[in-house]
C-alpha cells in the first residue's frame, strides 16, 4: 500500500503546482477519540458518507491517515455543505456526545477542522510534511530502510529511478527472511520466506550517497513500482522452479491491476498455493470494498492472505473477524516491554484466539519478544534473534 500520509502529501504538492484556489480540506480528528469509538464500522461508514459527496462533486479525494484521522479534499464544495458533512460524521462516531479535546490545530472542542487551500495552503502543506515524515513507509518490502547520514533524494532523482528500475536485474537486491512455526517443541519449522528488496542495495545501485527514505513521501511513491519488479521476478520460470513457499508485500491497487492478472495467469496452480500476499492494514481499511471484491478471486486461485502492520497499540480497534485473512502480522518494538497482565482483555482475547487469522510476531530481536510470543500462545515468529537461534541450534 502506498502510505496514506505520504499519498496526501504528494497529492497536495501536485495541487500546489496548479492553483489550489477553490479547494477545501476537512481534517476529521478521529485519532483523538477513545479506542472503542475508532471501530472499523465507524470508519467505513464515515468514508462511505464522504464518498457520496466526492462522487457528487467529482474533483476531490479521501485519505485515511496512519493515525486514523480522515482527510477529505474537495473542489467547489461550499463551507456550509462541508461542515454539514463533517457534522454527520461526528454523529457516526460520537452520537450526541460532546467533544472535550483540543485538536492538533488548536481547535477547542472541535471534532473537525476546515481549511480553504486558497488561503491556508502553506499551513496545510507544513502539517502534511510533518505527518509524512513521522509516518514511515509501512511496507516491510523495504525492511532495511534507514536514512543514515546520506543526502536526500528529490523528484528528479525519483523519476530517474522509476524509469531505470524496470530495466535492470533486481535479483541482487532481493532478500528473504523466514517466518517460523514454534507451535511444536524443538526446532522451529519454516512456514514461508518473506521476500523484500534491500533499500541499501537500491541506493548503492541507483543513487549512491543519497537516502531513498529521507523523504518518505517520495519513497512511498516508489513502492508500487517495486511491486511490479517483484512480480516480474517471481514470474520467471527459474525462480518458480525453486518451489519454496514465499510471502510478498503488495498493494491492493497492484492486485487489482492487469499486471497482477498477467502474473497470476503465468503462475502454475501448485505455485500459487505457496504464495502469501501481505497487505497493509491501512490499505485494507481504506479500500475495504475493493479488498472484499478481491478476496474470493485470490482464495479461488490458491493464495493466502496476511494482514500486515499491526501493533499492540492498534490491535484493539481492528476487527479481525471482519477482515477475511489467514495470518495477521504483529510488530514487536523495543518499547513493547509488556506482559500479558498489562494487556486489555480485548487484546488478550484476540491474541489467544485459536481460530484464523494466525498471528505472526515480527521483529523478534530480543529474548523478551520470544518470551511474549510463548506467553501469548503466538504460533509463528520472525526476526534476527530467531534466525540466530535456528542457525546455532539453540532450543526455544
Amino acid at each position: 500500500m502506498t502510505d496514506q500520509n505520504a499519498r496526501f502529501l504528494v497529492y497536495l504538492k501536485k495541487l500546489g503546482e496548479k492553483r489550489p484556489a477553490g479547494y477545501r480540506v476537512a481534517h476529521i480528528h478521529v485519532s483523538e477519540l477513545p479506542g472503542a469509538k475508532k471501530s472499523r464500522d465507524n470508519l467505513s461508514r464515515a468514508i462511505a458518507s464522504l464518498g457520496e459527496l466526492k462522487a457528487k462533486y467529482k474533483d476531490g479525494e479521501i485519505f485515511l491517515m496512519k493515525s486514523l484521522d480522515i482527510i477529505f479534499v474537495s473542489k467547489e464544495t461550499s463551507k456550509p455543505l462541508l461542515a454539514a458533512a463533517c457534522d454527520t460524521i461526528q454523529q457516526i462516531f460520537l452520537g450526541q456526545m460532546g467533544v472535550a479535546f483540543t485538536n492538533e490545530h488548536g481547535g477547542v472542542g472541535e471534532f473537525y477542522t476546515l481549511f480553504d487551500l486558497g488561503q491556508d495552503f502553506s499551513k496545510v502543506l507544513a502539517w502534511a510534511e510533518g505527518v509524512a515524515g513521522m509516518a514511515g513507509v509501512g511496507q516491510p518490502t523495504t525492511a532495511e530502510a534507514t536514512a543514515g547520514p546520506k543526502g536526500a533524494i528529490d523528484l528528479t532523482v525519483l523519476s530517474r529511478i522509476k524509469d531505470e528500475i524496470d530495466k535492470v536485474d533486481i535479483t541482487p537486491m532481493l532478500f528473504n527472511q523466514p517466518v517460523y512455526s514454534i507451535q511444536q517443541p524443538g526446532r522451529p519449522i519454516v512456514m514461508f520466506q518473506e521476500m523484500y528488496i534491500s533499500v541499501q542495495v537500491l541506493e548503492d545501485t541507483f543513487c549512491p550517497g543519497l537516502s531513498l527514505t529521507s523523504r518518505r513521501w517520495l519513497f512511498a511513491d516508489l513502492t508500487e513500482d517495486l511491486d511490479t519488479v517483484v512480480l516480474r521476478l517471481l514470474a520467471d520460470p527459474e525462480e518458480r522452479g525453486r518451489g519454496k513457499r514465499i510471502s510478498i508485500n503488495v498493494n491492493l491497487s497492484t492486485l487489482a491491476s492487469p499486471r497482477f492478472v498477467k502474473f497470476d495467469a503465468e503462475l502454475p496452480a501448485e505455485r500459487r498455493s505457496g504464495v502469501v500476499l501481505e497487505i497493509n492494514k491501512t490499505d485494507i481499511i481504506e479500500n475495504i470494498g475493493l479488498y472484499r471484491e478481491l478476496v474470493p478471486f485470490l482464495r479461488q486461485r490458491g493464495y493466502r492472505l496476511l494482514l500486515d502492520g499491526l501493533t499492540l497499540g492498534n490491535l484493539s480497534v481492528i476487527d479481525l473477524e471482519g477482515i477475511d485473512c489467514d495470518f495477521a502480522k504483529l510488530f514487536w518494538s523495543g518499547e513493547t516491554q509488556i506482559s500479558a497482565e498489562e494487556l486489555t482483555p480485548t487484546v488478550i482475547g484476540k491474541l489467544r484466539n485459536r481460530r484464523e487469522p494466525l498471528f505472526v510476531l515480527a521483529r523478534c530481536d530480543t529474548a523478551g519478544s520470544i518470551r511474549f510470543a510463548k506467553e501469548m500462545g503466538i504460533r509463528m515468529v520472525q526476526g534476527r534473534l530467531v534466525d540466530h537461534m535456528v542457525k546455532k541450534n539453540i532450543p526455544f
